[in-house]
């Protein structure tokens, strides 16, 4: 079994300075602790992790490393240079529904988001975001990128409503998922994931200052 590290994922995005990493899948699966097992893997030496509109409460109450840090989203795309800092920066979007809903395209932070992943490339970011299903997303904001599509588990009701690109993706991961959670029973389910970029199976070691209450960032809040 390959570790991370051996992984042709980890090879690209090693040797990358700019990316889009989506991380698809019904929640509990482990989408949020998959993208900081990314991160914690060694893939971006040297980074900054900016934590798009979490609670900066929440950050400061849990034990997540000292480079990791709350940042809002500005209403102002001119600001967005105080915010997220090129070439220093891992852009996390922990369920983009809150911020990039494919409904919402006309909304203020979203057309922030298109534009800024537009340039992504030419100010040295990654940007790692989760979310249940692609079709909640605005996916043209995506395509001038180098992307990377990273599948948790998805049931059945999100996975007849997916965009019909995803969907056999979407279905070789749910099979091979099942089938090394069935095979290893002695590693943490939400240890796995399927990269159908790269066509791998990935297996992530968990942080080890990673609590289960952490992937719930935005509990109790109702997106604008």
């Amino acid at each position: 079994m390959k570790s991370i590290e051996q992984s042709e994922l980890w090879r690209r995005l090693r040797s990358a300075k700019h990316g889009v990493i989506i991380v698809l899948g019904t929640g509990q699966w482990g989408k949020t602790v998959t993208v900081h097992s990314l991160i914690a893997g060694g893939t971006f030496p040297g980074r900054n992790v900016a934590l798009v509109n979490y609670p900066p409460s929440f950050v400061a109450n849990h034990s997540y490393p000292s480079n990791y840090r709350a940042v809002q989203w500005p209403d102002d795309l001119n600001e967005i240079m105080d915010v997220i800092h090129p070439s220093c920066d891992v852009v996390v979007v922990d369920d983009a529904i809150f911020l990039a809903g494919a409904r919402d395209s006309s909304t203020r932070g979203n057309k922030g988001l298109q534009k800024m992943m537009t340039i992504a490339s030419h100010n040295e970011l990654f940007f790692l975001i989760t979310i249940q299903n692609s079709s909640m997303l605005d996916i043209s904001m995506f395509q001038s990128q180098d992307v990377y599509m990273i599948h948790k588990h998805m049931d059945l009701v999100a996975l007849q409503n997916e965009r019909d690109q995803q969907m056999i993706s979407q279905t070789v991961a749910n099979i091979l998922l099942s089938r090394k959670m069935g095979q290893h029973k002695n590693i943490n389910p939400k240890s796995w994931a399927y990269c159908s970029t790269t066509k791998e199976m990935l297996c992530f070691d968990l942080p080890p200052w990673w609590e289960k209450n952490m992937s719930k960032p935005f509990k109790g809040m109702i997106p604008s």
